[in-house]
C-alpha cells in the first residue's frame, strides 16, 4: 500500500491510525450509543459514585461488591465521569476500546509472524454482537486479551523475567476486566507454552504467571458459588441452524418464529458483523475471510499459530449459551474470531501488482463499514428521539419504573432501547427499575430487603406490571416506550392519580401524584 501511495504522509500506518480515530463515529454521533446494556452499566457506575454523596437518598439500600472480574471498564468510566460527565465518559472508553482492539490485533499479528496489514479486517467486526448488546466490560477486555496473547508470543520468542512479570500483571488485569476473556487467554497461552517448550523446566518458566492467578480465581469461584445467578440452569442451544433463545425466536419485533436462524453456524456472520441475517451479510463475511488468500496470503506452516483459532472454534461450537447466569456466552466470542484467524496467515513472499491492488480492498471495506455503522447510528438517534426530552423533565433522586413495550430499533441485532431508562439513574442520580442492581455479584447491588419483587423478567414483559402487586405507590415516574398510549392498561388498577408529564415520539413519561 505504501508503494502505491508514494508519499511520506500518505502511508498505510497513518491511514490505519485514521481508521482508529474514525471508528468512534458510531459511538459519538448519537446522543446515546446504540448499545443495549450500556445504560445499565452506566447506572452501576453512577450508583457507585453516589453512594458517598449525602444528597443521594438511597445509599442505605445498596451494598458494594468490589471482588468481581468486571471492574476495569467501570473504573475507567468512573475516573473520567467527574471530568466529562457519565455519557461522554462511556463514549470515550468504548471508542478507545474499539481502537485498541484494532491496534492490539496489529501487535498480535506482528508478534506471531503473521501479516500485520490484515488488522484492517478487524474494523468490520468491531460493531458486532458484543458491541450492540452493550457488553461494556467484554468490549474493553477484548483488546487487553489480544494484547496479552501478543505478549505470550513475544515472551517465548525472546524470554526474560521482565516479560513474564508483565504477563503476570496482564493476567491479573484480565481477571478484573472479564473472566471469560481471561479464561480463553489462559487456555490459549497454556497450550502455546506447552507445545513451545522443550522440557518441563521450560514450560514452568513460561507458565508460572498463569499459576500465580490460580488462588484468586479459586477464591472468586467459591465466593460467588452461592449467588442466585450462579445457580441458573445451563442452556446449551447447540443447533447449527436455529436458536432456542427467546429474543431471537419471538421477542424481537423482527424475529421469525417459524425459522429463527441464529444457530451456531447460520448466526455466526450476523453476530460477527452486527447485521440481521441475509445473503449479503453471509457473502460479505465469507469474503472477509477469503480476502487475505485472494490477495496472495499463505497459510502458515507453523501449526502452533493455529492454536488460538482452534480454541475459538471450539468455544463458538460447544460453549453453552447461558453459563452460571451469564447470558449469550458463546455468542460474544465471535468478536475474537477474526484476529485469531489472521494469526495463521503469512504475507505473500512476492505479491504481484493485482494482489497489491486487492490488498487495498481491506481499508476500503474498513472505512466503508465505519461509514455504514455511522449512518445506522444516526438513524438510531432519530428513533430514540424524545428520550432526551423525557429525561430533562425528570427531577433527580426520584424512583422510576421502566416499561418498554417497543424495545427494538430498525437495524440492530439487540434490543437497544430496552434499558434506555437506566440513563435516568446514570445522569440524574435516581433509581430506575428493573436494573442490574437487583443481581448479587454486581459491583453495586440492592440489599435483599430492597429488591423489588417484579424486577426479574419484567424488562422483557412490561405488560405484566401490576399496580398493587408491584407497589406502584413507591415510584414517582413511569417511563414508557410504545407505539401508542398504553396508560389506560398500565394504570387500570392505580390507587393514585397519574398525570402525563411528557410525550415525545414513542416515549411517554407519567408521574404519580406526590400527595398519594
Amino acid at each position: 500500500m505504501n508503494k502505491l501511495l508514494g508519499s511520506r504522509w500518505l502511508n498505510e500506518r497513518n491511514f490505519f491510525l485514521l481508521a482508529c480515530l474514525l471508528c468512534g463515529l458510531p459511538v459519538w454521533l448519537p446522543d446515546f450509543p446504540p448499545m443495549a446494556d450500556l445504560p445499565q452499566h452506566a447506572a452501576q457506575i453512577s450508583l457507585y459514585l453516589n453512594l458517598g454523596n449525602l444528597d443521594f437518598p438511597y445509599s442505605d439500600q445498596f451494598e458494594l461488591n468490589l471482588f468481581t472480574p468486571y471492574l476495569l471498564g467501570y473504573f475507567l468510566v468512573a475516573v473520567l465521569t467527574p471530568l466529562l460527565g457519565i455519557v461522554a465518559a462511556c463514549k470515550l472508553v468504548v471508542w478507545l476500546a474499539l481502537a485498541a482492539f484494532a491496534l492490539s490485533t496489529r501487535f498480535l499479528l506482528r508478534q506471531t509472524g503473521a501479516d500485520p496489514y490484515w488488522a484492517w479486517l478487524t474494523f468490520p467486526v468491531l460493531y458486532g454482537f458484543a458491541y450492540q448488546w452493550g457488553l461494556l466490560n467484554y468490549v474493553i477486555a477484548a483488546p487487553v486479551g489480544i494484547y496479552f496473547l501478543g505478549l505470550v508470543w513475544q515472551q517465548v520468542g525472546n524470554y526474560n523475567w521482565r516479560s513474564s512479570l508483565l504477563i503476570a500483571l496482564m493476567l491479573h488485569a484480565l481477571f478484573f476486566s472479564h473472566a471469560l476473556i481471561m479464561a480463553l487467554c489462559v487456555l490459549i497461552a497454556s497450550a502455546y507454552w506447552l507445545f513451545s517448550s522443550k522440557s518441563i523446566r521450560d514450560f514452568i518458566k513460561y507458565a508460572w504467571p498463569a499459576a500465580a492467578l490460580i488462588p484468586i480465581v479459586l477464591i472468586w469461584i467459591a465466593y460467588t458459588s452461592d449467588y442466585q445467578q450462579a445457580k441458573t440452569a445451563t442452556e446449551w442451544d447447540l443447533s447449527l441452524f436455529n436458536t432456542t433463545d427467546g429474543y431471537y425466536t419471538t421477542l424481537a419485533s423482527w424475529a421469525n418464529p417459524v425459522e429463527a436462524g441464529w444457530g451456531r453456524l447460520t448466526g455466526f456472520m450476523p453476530r460477527m458483523l452486527g447485521e440481521r441475517p441475509d445473503l449479503f451479510v453471509t457473502l460479505l463475511g465469507i469474503f472477509l475471510f477469503a480476502l487475505p488468500f485472494i490477495a496472495g496470503g499463505r497459510i502458515s506452516k507453523s501449526w502452533t499459530r493455529f492454536i488460538p483459532l482452534l480454541f475459538i472454534i471450539l468455544l463458538i461450537m460447544f460453549l453453552p449459551s447461558v453459563l452460571r447466569g451469564n447470558s449469550y456466552t458463546f455468542q460474544r466470542f465471535t468478536l475474537l474470531v477474526m484476529p485469531l484467524f489472521l494469526i495463521a496467515i503469512n504475507a505473500p513472499s512476492n505479491p504481484g501488482q493485482m494482489q497489491r491492488y486487492l490488498r487495498l480492498l481491506a481499508p476500503v471495506i474498513a472505512f466503508g463499514w465505519i461509514a455504514h455503522m455511522s449512518v445506522n447510528a444516526l438513524q438510531f438517534d432519530k428513533e430514540a428521539d424524545g428520550f432526551k426530552t423525557v429525561l430533562s423533565k425528570m427531577e433527580p433522586h426520584k424512583r422510576a419504573v421502566s416499561l418498554i413495550f417497543s424495545r427494538d430499533d430498525t437495524n440492530s441485532i439487540s434490543p437497544t432501547l430496552m434499558h434506555f431508562p437506566a440513563w435516568y439513574t446514570a445522569v440524574n442520580s435516581g433509581i430506575s427499575n428493573p436494573g442490574f442492581a437487583m443481581y448479587t455479584g454486581m459491583p453495586v447491588s440492592f440489599k435483599k430487603e430492597y429488591v423489588a419483587s417484579f424486577i426479574v423478567g419484567y424488562a422483557w414483559y412490561p405488560q405484566l406490571f401490576d399496580w398493587q402487586k408491584h407497589e406502584g405507590t413507591t415510584y414517582d415516574y413511569f417511563i414508557v416506550r410504545a407505539d401508542k398510549d398504553v396508560s389506560r392498561y398500565i394504570f387500570r388498577k392505580a390507587s393514585c392519580r397519574i398525570r402525563q408529564v411528557n410525550h415525545s415520539g414513542q416515549w411517554w413519561l407519567y408521574e404519580r401524584d406526590p400527595a398519594c
